[in-house]
């Protein structure tokens, strides 16, 4: 049975404090905590300026969403744009809400409240309007002067200089917020800053509102967590000869031994204590496999690990503990089911049961033509779906089997095709935020999401671009293309294959071309390619004169000649995405090579 919204979202942890440093996971939690408030018609609280309200802050969330990220922000902008603004409060507050859109319909109607809101003497006086009018200025701004009364936000968006507007002192958070967000709009990066909140998932919409928006202001900036490894504590060489396979996998086995507590993991980066559920399942799953592979007992602690990832499990189904509900649970789930024991199979259904559930679609809103991520997961359910957290998902879900007349495979095709750059199929058009359409290219690569890429973008005509393919997305595309069934001959499958053919390589993530962004994500690439490679008939892959590609052979020297001193692995090339940990990069690493030494179908 699909869970209620308001039952799957409105469940949110405290973070520890460490966590708290992350704006971004931080302004998500809230943001779970604000949409079960939405009203059926779209709206959020009980006025329209609160539903403005709502919709200003969700564009200027770290994740940016807009109209087109679904029925959350969609229907209430509907909503707000449809409206006739009276007084100079509304319609600044409906330009501010509608100020992130991106579809012709709702710019028209936010433009022309924009210009009525400019043509008003009092606007250019008035803290709201001002921070309206500079959000989005019309033609012929003309800025005055602020009275000497007036409170630093004001002073700091009239001020012809605004570094010379000192700011509120911490104590006054809500004065401090208000001149922050007025100065980072002119320009301007506050130093000292008030403490993060800590929301309450009980909190009612006006405080969350007021949580996010310390977030927001906030987000990017320094908050003094140390960015590298201490001098101290070096990083471990690559061996100087590489080990052979069995030797390795011993080798990456004990790293885990040794950094294993109860048998959970932690991620190992400055600013970040105590154990982590989604990395624990990673490590946990290696240790099974590897210890598969090498014909031995799994060591003892991987009982303790499976028991602290059986309690950390919710009501609806889901196991987590701070963020990332659809990745932790999706990575649990396999680790359970990779365990083996009968007694966590209720707790693999649930699981299975709460990743359904946040599939994007009728159920939750959704639309299959109005939405472009109708049919996809994301970091929390439906929030902006990605192909990543998608295919995570998917391979969750297969582990522990679909139940009957599930229509979960066949929604997630729709969402899956929306990020295959594949024309003849594919014919999505999609508003881009700087202007311009975007719209599906022809290399049968995937994309991250509908219509975006960390690869970047291709203009291909006056105001047309393709977002760009590139390789992690694309293998996880062709495994979830198979994990859904899809025939063989089907031409979405092709077309996936021909560009994993045209751009087979281990020396990086290959669609990007900055050399650089090239390695991020490495080792979520070397996993992702080898599931997807293992699950091809026979386990192989041909060139196009008919050639097996010994893609196992290949990935086994690769990783080996990578491997650490101590038995771990990193990215050493590229931290983001956490790969600067060894633990996830162990975990992703030993996982790839169990699948690259298996057998075709194990």
């Amino acid at each position: 049975m699909k869970i209620l919204l308001s039952s799957a979202l409105a469940v949110a942890a405290l973070t520890p404090a460490s966590f708290c440093q992350n704006t971004k996971s931080l302004a998500d939690q809230i943001i779970r905590n604000i949409r079960p408030q939405q009203h059926t018609d779209g709206t959020y609280g009980d006025s329209l300026m609160e539903t403005c309200r709502v919709l200003d802050l969700l564009s200027r969330s770290p994740r940016r969403y807009t109209e087109l990220d679904g029925p959350f922000f969609r229907r209430a902008a509907l909503q707000v744009a449809k409206q006739s603004p009276q007084g100079l409060q509304q319609q600044a507050w409906t330009v501010l809400a509608l100020a992130g859109c991106v579809t012709p319909e709702l710019q028209k109607a936010r433009n022309a409240t924009r210009d009525q809101l400019a043509s008003n003497p009092e606007a250019w006086t008035n803290e709201l309007a001002l921070l309206a009018l500079r959000t989005l200025p019309p033609e012929d701004p003309h800025w005055g002067q602020p009275a000497a009364n007036s409170g630093a936000a004001l002073r700091c968006l009239l001020a012809e200089d605004p570094t010379t507007i000192d700011p509120p002192g911490l104590d006054d958070p809500d004065a401090w917020t208000a001149w922050a967000r007025a100065a980072r709009l002119r320009g301007v990066t506050p130093e000292a800053m008030p403490p993060l909140p800590s929301p309450d998932p009980k909190s009612n919409l006006a405080a969350s509102l007021n949580d996010l928006e310390r977030v927001i202001v906030q987000h990017g900036l320094d908050r003094g967590l140390p960015s590298a490894q201490p001098e101290e504590d070096p990083r471990p060489e690559t061996l100087a000869k590489p080990h052979s396979l069995r030797e390795g996998l011993e080798h990456g086995l004990a790293f885990l031994e040794a950094h294993q507590t109860q048998g959970t993991f932690g991620l190992e980066l400055p600013g970040w204590t105590g154990p982590e559920p989604g990395i624990t399942a990673l490590c946990l799953s290696a240790a099974l496999k590897t210890s598969q592979s090498l014909r031995q007992p799994a060591p003892a602690w991987v009982q303790n690990g499976l028991d602290y990832l059986v309690s950390l499990q919710r009501e609806d189904g889901a196991i987590f503990d701070y963020g990332l509900a659809v990745y932790t649970t999706s990575a649990a789930l396999e680790a359970l089911a990779d365990g083996k024991r009968a007694e966590d199979r209720d707790a693999i259904l649930a699981a299975r049961n709460f990743l359904i559930s946040m599939q994007a679609d009728e159920d939750l809103g959704y639309d299959s033509i109005d939405d472009p991520h109708y049919g996809g997961i994301g970091y929390g359910g439906d929030e902006r779906p990605d192909l990543s957290n998608t295919q995570m998902a998917l391979e969750a879900v297969s582990r522990a089997g679909l139940p009957e007349d599930s229509s979960f495979t066949d929604k997630a095709m729709i969402f899956l095709t929306r990020n295959q750059n594949l024309a003849e199929l594919n014919t999505e058009i999609w508003e881009r935020a700087g202007g311009g359409i975007v719209v599906s290219g022809t290399d049968g690569g995937a994309t991250y999401m509908p219509g975006s890429s960390p690869a970047g973008e291709d203009e291909v005509s006056d105001g047309i671009y393709n977002a760009r393919s590139y390789g992690s997305m694309t293998y996880a595309l062709t495994k979830s293309y198979l994990l859904c069934g899809l025939a063989k001959d089907d031409p979405r499958l092709e077309a996936a294959l021909g560009w994993i053919l045209s751009h087979y390589t281990l020396d990086r993530n290959p669609g990007f071309t900055d050399e650089k962004k090239s390695h991020d994500g490495l080792y979520y690439y070397y996993l992702a390619l080898a599931r997807t490679l293992q699950m091809l008939p026979e386990g192989r892959i041909v060139n196009d004169q008919g050639e097996p590609i010994p893609w196992r052979k290949d990935l086994q020297h690769k990783l080996l000649a990578e491997q650490r001193t101590d038995g771990s692995w990193f990215n050493e090339a590229a931290p983001r995405w956490f790969e600067g940990a060894p633990t996830l990069c162990t975990a992703y690493a030993l996982l790839a090579l169990d699948e690259a030494s298996s057998a075709p179908g194990d």
